[in-house]
Order: structure tokens, then sequence, then C-alpha cells
């Protein structure tokens, strides 16, 4: 009897590579969604906060920006930027988040800026109605 010549085995490795191509296209587009809404801030740390850490699905991120005085340049709220003198419109937005089915608002300003400016933004949020959840976010990090 004769016997055959072996048989060698190749795998494909296209539909990996493909596979593989899609994945990193899937993170980068991801990564850059879950940071749309945060700005560099110089998040203030509390010392003996009882702070705690929110996971919400339906959350707006108002962030206060800064100027070295400590006075405020704008409010940055997703793709809106307002400016100090338009809390109307911010509440017009906050307003549109809650009809939306947002349930909490998280507040982001740096640690130089001044209360009153905060408190402006509390205030318009707080006049929308509709008792959404106000967070002020700090940076927990700096004391681990």
């Amino acid at each position: 009897m004769k016997r055959s010549a072996a048989i060698t085995l190749n795998a494909n490795m296209t539909p990996m590579i493909d596979v593989t191509f899609l994945l990193i296209v899937f993170f980068v587009v991801v990564s850059q969604i879950v940071d749309r809404d945060v700005v560099p801030l110089d998040l203030p740390a509390p010392e003996n906060a009882a702070a705690m850490v929110t996971i919400a699905e339906n959350t707006m991120v108002i962030n206060v920006i800064p100027l070295s005085d400590g006075s405020v340049a704008g409010i940055v709220v997703g793709p809106h930027t307002i400016g100090t003198n338009e809390m109307e419109k911010l509440s017009s937005i906050v307003g549109q988040g809650l009809a939306n089915g947002t349930s909490e608002v998280h507040l982001r300003a740096d640690r130089s800026t001044q209360y009153q400016y905060i408190h402006q933004v509390i205030e318009a949020v707080r006049s929308v109605g509709g008792n959404p959840r106000v967070h002020l976010v700090v940076d927990m990090e700096a004391k681990l």
C-alpha cells in the first residue's frame, strides 16, 4: 500500500485580524463617549468628607470653567457653552434633560472658583423644579 502525502493544516488569520481591528475601533469610540462631559479641572479634595461615588445612567454634568482670578469663564453642559449671565439658558437645558429622563446633576468646579458662581448654578438647577439630585464632584483620589 502506498501512503498519501502528509496533510498540512493552514489557519486563515484574516477573520481574527478583522475582529481585532473592530474591537480596537469599538474601545476607542467608547472611551471618547465616556469622557465627553469631563473638562479638566483642579477639583477640591475634602479632608473629612462623607462622600459617596454615584453611578447613575441618566446624569447631566455641568462644568464651571474657571479663570485664574476665581471668576468664571463659562459653563459647559455637554455641547453647550453658557456665559455666567445666561442662567435662564442653563435652566432650560437642565429642564430639557429632566424631561428626557435625567435624574442626577453632577456639578464640577475648580477649587479656585468663588462660591458665588457655584451658587448661581445651583439656583439655576433648583429653579427648574422636578427635584433633580445635585452632586458636587470632588477629587477623592488625592486622599488615597
